[in-house]
C-alpha cells in the first residue's frame, strides 16, 4: 500500500540485536525520551542538538519539522507511550516506543549511539488488534487453509495456502504486498484486503497463498541503501508462485500473480522473471516512478482540509527539491524520502512498470479505483496509453473505490482507513470471473 503516506514507508537499519542489560537501559531510555519530547514539542534546534552528523545532515530542522507534521497529519496528536523497549545492537542501542496518536498507533524507534547521540529516527504503523469480520462473500464453509512457508533462501516466510473445498486441482493466485513492511493480510489499520482477497477468492473456487514481507519479518537485517527490487519483491513472489504450483491441489498451469500498489508495479517484472504465471493482476498499479509520486499524494493530504498552510508549503517544497535532484540525478548527501535513502528510489526505478508491461506477452488485468488518491487518473491514463491495442489486456475503473478497493463517496482519506470495511464484492467477482475465463473447463 502502498500507502505511500509518509509513516507508511518506515525501515529498519541492517542490524543483529541482542538484548541489552538492565544496567545499560536507562541512559538510552532516557535520552531517546528526552528527544521524542522535544519532537513533540516541536523543538527542532533541540533535536539536532541530541543528534550525531549523519542524523543532522540527513534531518535539518526544516525536514524534521516536515516529518512531524506529516506523522500528525496522517495519524493525529500524540496522546500517549503505551510502552518501550530496548536492543542492544553492537555499540548502539535501539529504543523502540508504542506511541498512541489520536488516529493509529505507531512505533517510534530511535536509535542511539554508545556515546549518547541520537543517529536514526524511525516510523512504523502498528495494526491495532481488532477481531476480523468476513466479507459477506466470503463463505467459510467452501474453502480450508492451510500453513505454507514460503523460502527463496535463508529468509523463509510464514504464508497462508487458502484452498477451495471440493475436487481439483483449482487454479491459484499469488499475492504480493505494496509498499512498506506488511503482514500476509496487507492489514492497514482496519482493513485486511489480501485476507478479503483469500477467502473471496477461494469461495469462488480460486486458490490463494499469501505470505509475511521480508521487510515485515526481517526488517533487523535489511538496509534500505542496498535493499533491491529482487530481495524486496520479486524472489519471494517467484519462490511463491514455484511452491503453490507444486502443491498437489493445484493446477501448476494455472497459476496466477495479484499485485497492489508497489505490488502491482513489481507484477510485470516479475512475470518476465518467471514465464510460468499464466497471468498477472495489476490492483493500483502505479505507472510513475514511485518517488514522483510522493509530492502529488503529500499535496493532496495538505489539501485535503481545504488550503494548504505555510508549513504545508515548506514540506511540498522540500519533497520536490528532493524528487527533482533524485530525477535529475544530482541528489545530495543526506537526501531521503520518506524516511528511505536515495539509493533505495534508483532501486525501485528498475521496476520500469510500463516497459515490462510492454514487454509481457500473457494476459493482463489491470484495476483502478476511482476515489484512489495514492495512484490517480494520471497513471491509469498512462497505462493505457503504453498497453493500447495490445490482446489479452483488459482494464477496468471501478468509479467508487479507494486506493484498497473499497467503495465509497466523495474525496478519499487516510481517516477511512480507520473504520472498517472490506475490498468491494464488484472486484473479488471481476477478479474471479477474468481468472476462470483463463482456465480451461474441466
Amino acid at each position: 500500500m502502498c500507502n505511500l503516506r509518509l509513516v507508511r514507508m518506515a525501515f529498519c537499519l541492517l542490524m543483529t540485536s541482542a538484548l541489552c542489560s538492565a544496567a545499560d537501559a536507562l541512559a538510552p531510555i532516557d535520552l531517546a525520551r528526552t528527544y521524542l519530547s522535544n519532537l513533540r514539542a516541536e523543538q527542532y534546534a533541540a533535536c539536532l542538538a541530541a543528534s550525531d552528523d549523519t542524523l543532522r545532515s540527513a534531518l535539518p530542522a526544516e525536514k524534521l519539522s516536515a516529518v512531524w507534521h506529516q506523522v500528525t497529519t496522517a495519524y493525529g496528536a500524540f496522546e500517549a507511550e503505551r510502552a518501550v523497549s530496548l536492543t542492544q545492537v553492537g555499540e548502539n542501542h535501539l529504543v523502540d516506543f508504542t506511541c498512541k496518536f489520536t488516529r493509529g498507533v505507531l512505533r517510534v524507534r530511535i536509535s542511539v549511539t554508545a556515546d549518547g547521540k541520537i543517529t536514526g529516527l524511525f516510523f512504523t504503523p502498528i495494526p491495532e488488534a481488532t477481531k476480523y469480520t468476513p466479507p459477506e462473500y466470503a463463505d467459510s464453509g467452501r474453502f480450508r487453509e492451510e500453513p505454507l512457508t514460503v523460502d527463496a533462501g535463508g529468509w523463509p516466510l510464514p504464508g497462508t495456502l487458502t484452498l477451495p473445498r471440493g475436487e481439483g486441482p483449482f487454479p491459484a493466485v499469488v499475492l504480493v504486498h505494496g509498499s512498506g513492511p506488511h503482514d500476509q493480510d496487507e492489514t492497514i489499520e482496519q482493513f485486511k484486503p489480501f485476507k478479503d482477497l483469500a477467502w473471496g477468492l477461494a469461495t469462488r473456487g480460486i486458490a490463494v497463498l499469501r505470505y509475511e514481507k521480508r521487510t515485515l519479518k526481517y526488517g533487523a537485517r535489511i538496509d534500505p541503501g542496498t535493499l533491491t527490487v529482487d530481495a524486496e519483491v520479486a524472489d519471494d513472489a517467484v519462490a511463491a508462485a514455484n511452491q503453490v504450483s507444486a502443491h498437489g491441489a493445484v493446477d501448476s498451469a494455472q497459476v496466477f500473480l495479484l499485485g497492489h500498489s508497489l505490488g502491482a508495479s513489481a507484477a510485470p517484472f516479475i512475470g518476465l522473471r518467471e514465464p510460468r504465471l499464466a497471468g498477472i493482476v495489476l490492483i493500483a498499479p502505479p505507472a510513475r516512478p514511485i518517488h514522483e509520486l510522493v509530492v502529488d499524494q503529500v499535496t493532496y493530504l495538505a489539501q485535503i482540509d481545504g488550503a494548504i498552510d505555510g508549513a504545508e508549503q515548506e514540506q511540498i517544497d522540500a519533497l520536490r527539491a528532493v524528487v527533482e535532484r533524485l530525477r535529475a540525478g544530482q541528489s545530495q548527501p543526506g537526501d531521503a524520502l520518506l524516511g528511505a535513502p536515495v539509493a533505495y528510489w534508483r532501486e525501485l526505478d528498475k521496476l520500469s512498470p510500463l516497459d515490462n508491461a510492454r514487454a509481457y506477452t500473457r494476459p493482463m488485468l489491470l484495476i483502478f479505483g476511482g476515489r484512489d488518491y495514492q495512484i490517480t487518473a494520471k497513471d491509469e491514463r498512462l497505462w493505457r496509453e503504453a498497453l493500447t491495442g495490445r490482446e489479452h489486456v483488459e482494464i477496468q475503473n471501478f468509479a467508487r473505490m479507494d486506493h484498497l478497493m473499497h467503495a465509497g463517496d466523495g474525496p478519499s482519506k487516510p481517516g477511512d482507513y480507520s473504520q472498517p470495511g472490506h475490498v468491494d464484492v464488484q472486484v473479488v467477482d471481476r477478479i474471479a470471473d477474468w481468472i476462470k475465463a483463463r482456465t480451461p473447463k474441466r
